[in-house]
Formats: C-alpha cells, sequence, structure tokens
C-alpha cells in the first residue's frame, strides 16, 4: 500500500486549499498540499518536501499529526494508499507561488476557506478531519 502525506494550514477560522488539475491525481478537487513518501522517508519529512515542492513555502518542523485518510483509485472503488494528514498553524496567512514551486502546475489555485465554505465534500475523509478542527 502506497504511503502519501499532507500539510492542512489553518490561520484562525480558515484553511489553506489547492485546487488540482485536471491530468492528475484528484482531477478538479479542492485539497491539501499533499503526495507521496520517498522510500526510506517517514510520514512528517514527506509531508514537509512535498508541501514545499507544491507550495514554495516553508514548513514548520513542528508540525502535529491530526489524522490518517485513505486514498482510493479515480473512480473511488479500490483503496491505493494511506495519507497522513498533519496540522501547521499560522499567525498570518501564507500565500503559495505555484509559479516558482517545482510542483506548482499540479493545482490551478488556492485560497482559504472557512467551515461554511469549504469547498469539500463535508462527508470525506478529508473534509471531516477539517470540518472537526475548524468547528473546534
Amino acid at each position: 500500500m502506497k504511503r502519501y502525506a499532507g500539510i492542512l494550514v489553518k490561520c484562525g477560522d480558515e484553511v489553506l486549499l489547492c485546487k488540482r488539475n485536471n491530468n492528475g491525481d484528484l482531477p478538479g478537487q479542492w485539497s491539501i498540499p499533499c503526495g507521496h513518501l520517498n522510500e526510506g522517508e517517514t510520514p512528517r519529512q514527506g509531508a514537509i518536501r512535498e508541501f514545499y515542492e507544491e507550495t514554495y513555502l516553508k514548513a514548520d518542523n513542528d508540525i502535529k499529526l491530526l489524522g490518517m485518510i485513505t486514498r482510493y483509485t479515480r473512480d473511488g472503488i479500490k483503496v491505493k494508499g494511506l495519507m497522513y494528514v498533519f496540522l501547521m498553524e499560522v499567525d498570518k496567512k501564507i500565500i503559495p507561488d505555484l509559479n516558482k514551486a517545482k510542483d506548482g502546475g499540479e493545482h490551478t489555485e488556492t485560497g482559504y476557506f472557512g467551515v461554511n465554505d469549504l469547498p469539500l465534500h463535508k462527508s470525506d475523509q478529508l473534509g471531516t478531519i477539517v470540518k472537526n478542527l475548524l468547528n473546534k
């Protein structure tokens, strides 16, 4: 089973999400900057690396594990892996630079969203994690 890791950025009562391009995994869906783990890489190391590669932003080393979610194939039927979701809380919004990021092209746009305007399916695993975080 493949392993993935990503970072959810929280600023006040909003979270940073990125809209995936239509060519790769999760086409056209909003998600967090994330990707597969390299061999020998811990979930924390992978999350920090992927976050930088996709946003051109440095993540704090003190990110906290929020939970794990199952990743499915595009048809939503077959399990393809497990994703570790980490939390990074910031006092001021940080804005990804998709043009400078090595893998910034994986996303078409970014934005901050509150619990009432989340572009996530609140019934999916990531949506549930985000909703629970913002409702605390």
